[in-house]
């Protein structure tokens, strides 16, 4: 048999099959994602840059300011010569402190998850040993490893952000005004001289606290006219028996105005009030919620479920006839916490206020 020569018409096959070799290898780089996981502390950052293939690119300590994180991540894109959709960036909540990074990533288009810290570790196969460093290059392979389930942190609008500081300054102000009147009761029952003494001296503070909170308040409704979609939601959430108007305003801070979440369901684990099972074997434990929850939003529910027990609907019916029929109480109230959010999130997505059975089987 002859050999193939340059003319047998196998010449531009070989070529088109290295070509798209080549295409193949260049699109791969081209979707290649870097995934940054970052152990974010008071004063610094400590990052660690990985692969999709866990392989480490580098390591970094950064500033934990606006300034030094651009810098670091700017220079990042210039040298992998990458977009910022090819960077993804994982971190623990840490309240205030995750501040500074929510905001670059927001200023530079770069995908933030900002991921519960409990999940982080449980999900992590080797506990042994304890430094920044470590947990950073943790936070990065469970970015890789659980990348499916990502939630990408949304940056909240001026309206949510001033609404949430001024709700936290009533919140302090509050605690600090049943701190001075418990010692001021405490004091008038069992020392009358010490009671006369600090009443005299807090009379001022406690005027003044209650003067900031009448201030606040009007702030607050001054904060909901200006974002009429987040004043009607409040509105909305507050016609479901047993929610008062302070459960319905920390609900629309803590969802984001119900931007973060997909579903009620979603949203009640989020507040700790589903109840997950607890077996092993033939060993079976009464189902417990789980402690990774809001409990801010968690204790909110729980006095609107208290309060709907006590209103004139068919939760309280509800309430009276699982108790008589032998089920625990505080898994019923839990039940009603879960009801709760689900009648909220209907009434927010329908857009329309809540009605309760008779009305809507009469109508």
């Amino acid at each position: 048999m002859k050999g193939l020569n340059r003319n047998s018409g196998l010449g531009p096959i070989i070529k088109e099959f290295v070509n798209a070799l080549l295409w193949k290898q260049t699109i791969k780089i081209m979707e290649q994602k870097y995934f940054i996981g970052i152990d974010v502390s008071k004063e610094k950052l400590d990052c660690a840059i990985i692969l999709s293939d866990y392989t480490v690119v580098t390591e970094r300590i950064v500033k934990n300011k606006d300034k030094s994180i651009a810098s670091f991540l700017l220079a990042f894109l210039r040298k992998m010569k990458v977009s910022a959709s090819s960077v993804w960036v994982c971190c623990e909540t840490t309240g205030i402190y995750n501040k500074p990074l929510q905001r670059v990533c927001g200023e530079l288009s770069i995908d933030l998850w900002v991921e519960h810290a409990l999940k982080i570790k449980r999900a992590s196969s080797d506990l042994r040993g304890k430094s920044d460093r470590k947990d950073a290059m943790r936070i990065a392979e469970y970015s890789v490893r659980y990348q499916d389930r990502k939630l990408l942190y949304q940056t909240p609008s001026e309206s949510i952000e001033e609404l949430a500081t001024i709700c936290k300054v009533r919140e302090t102000l509050l605690a600090q005004k049943v701190a001075l009147e418990n010692q001021l009761r405490e004091a008038k029952s069992h020392d009358p001289r010490a009671f006369k003494q600090l009443n005299e001296l807090y009379n001022c503070s406690l005027k003044a606290i209650e003067k900031s909170l009448r201030k606040i308040e009007i702030e607050i409704e001054q904060s909901l006219e200006k974002n009429q979609e987040m004043k009607t939601n409040v509105e909305l959430i507050k016609s479901v028996p047993g929610v008062g108007k302070r459960t319905a305003i920390q609900m629309v801070i803590h969802t984001n105005n119900f931007r973060d979440f997909n579903s009620a369901k979603h949203l009640a684990c989020y507040a700790g009030v589903v109840p997950f099972a607890n077996e092993s074997g033939t060993i079976i434990k009464r189902q417990r919620v789980s402690k990774m929850a809001n409990l801010k939003l968690k204790t909110l529910l729980h006095l609107a479920a208290m309060a709907a027990t006590r209103t004139k609907s068919e939760l309280k019916q509800y309430y009276i006839r699982k108790v008589s029929e032998g089920k625990n109480k505080m898994s019923v109230i839990n039940a009603i916490r879960n009801k709760l959010v689900h009648r909220i999130w209907a009434v927010i997505e329908r857009q329309s206020p809540y009605i309760c059975q008779e009305e809507f089987l009469t109508n």
